[in-house]
């Protein structure tokens, strides 16, 4: 036998339950960021600093947004004091920051290169279905009086999300993993690179075309024409670990590799050549020799130049 009483109050409950869960819906914060400069670019320390402003806009005051927030991708983080007012029913919290921000730069390029520097802000306390950040992209910008020392700043943005982190760091009301609201303030730059090009490279390329000249030389003049081509080979060397010391170690086969790689192997050509030059000398065919000195210059010039225009072209464009 049924009991419609017994049935009403079962579907009450139940549709009491599910609206509960079905409304309850995560704070929401929005979140901007002035940047009021950038300073110590350092590729080889793989960091940056940055010093801005923070602002938080939200209704419910029992949050503390800026007290709880993190900068994963930092060194050092220095917080002033945190400012709160409030108009309406939105709390307006705002802080500044000082931070040396870690960058993994992308030297592949160097010194055609272009970079991303981001800022990472991260929810601490609240999870993610407690609490979401959504980006003032109207007033988030940085100072147009801001200038980078051989970078030219091409835009800036903002954009927030979540981070999942697989642990639940010991929380008991999660399991599996946890996740938290997330956000990036990316200011993107590109390099004035040709200045610092010919700065870093002269000597390299001053060293290569001196060498150059041995095919100039009697191949029976031994030492002036051998010690041209090593004395060149060892200026490049010198000139890579000078090069290097200004960039961050990497894997990568970088344009910087590329180009020393070239001058060294052009270089032991020089030597390889000049060898078969003095043995034709030697077997008494000096007409011969002084042929094959010419087009082998011609040829290692031209060949040399062009790979290099090649390179450069393709890392410019990339």
């Amino acid at each position: 036998m049924k009991h419609p009483l017994f049935s009403r109050l079962t579907a009450l409950a139940i549709f009491i339950f599910c609206s509960h869960f079905a409304t309850a819906q995560p704070d929401t914060v929005r979140i901007g960021c002035f940047i009021n400069d950038i300073f110590d670019i350092n590729l080889s320390e793989k960091s940056f600093s940055v010093q801005c402003w923070l602002w938080f806009n939200y209704r419910d005051t029992s949050l503390a947004p800026l007290a709880t927030l993190e900068i994963p991708n930092a060194k050092e983080v220095d917080f002033g004091e945190i400012f709160q007012d409030k108009e309406g029913d939105i709390a307006w919290d705002s802080r500044k920051m000082r931070a040396v921000i870690k960058k993994d730069w992308d030297i592949r390029r160097f010194p055609f290169d272009e970079q991303a520097m981001t800022i990472e802000l991260e929810e601490s306390d609240k999870d993610f279905e407690s609490l979401v950040y959504v980006a003032d992209t109207q007033n988030t910008r940085y100072d147009k009086r801001l200038t980078l020392a051989n970078w030219v700043i091409e835009r800036f943005e903002i954009a927030c999300g979540s981070k999942k982190y697989e642990t639940t760091y010991g929380d008991p009301a999660l399991s599996g993993e946890s996740e938290y609201a997330h956000a990036t303030v990316t200011l993107f730059i590109k390099r004035n690179s040709w200045g610092l090009f010919f700065s870093l490279f002269t000597g390299m390329y001053v060293a290569f075309f001196i060498s150059s000249l041995v095919f100039f030389i009697d191949p029976i003049d031994v030492d002036p024409r051998f010690g041209l081509s090593v004395g060149g080979l060892f200026a490049a060397v010198g000139n890579k670990y000078i090069v290097d010391s200004i960039l961050p170690q990497s894997t990568a086969f970088t344009l910087v590799d590329k180009l020393h790689s070239l001058t060294y192997v052009f270089l032991l050509l020089c030597i390889v050549l000049s060898v078969v030059s003095l043995r034709l000398w030697k077997n008494g065919h000096e007409k011969r020799s002084a042929r094959f000195d010419r087009r082998a210059h011609t040829a290692i010039m031209i060949t040399y130049t062009l790979i290099n225009i090649w390179l450069i072209y393709h890392a410019t464009r990339s």
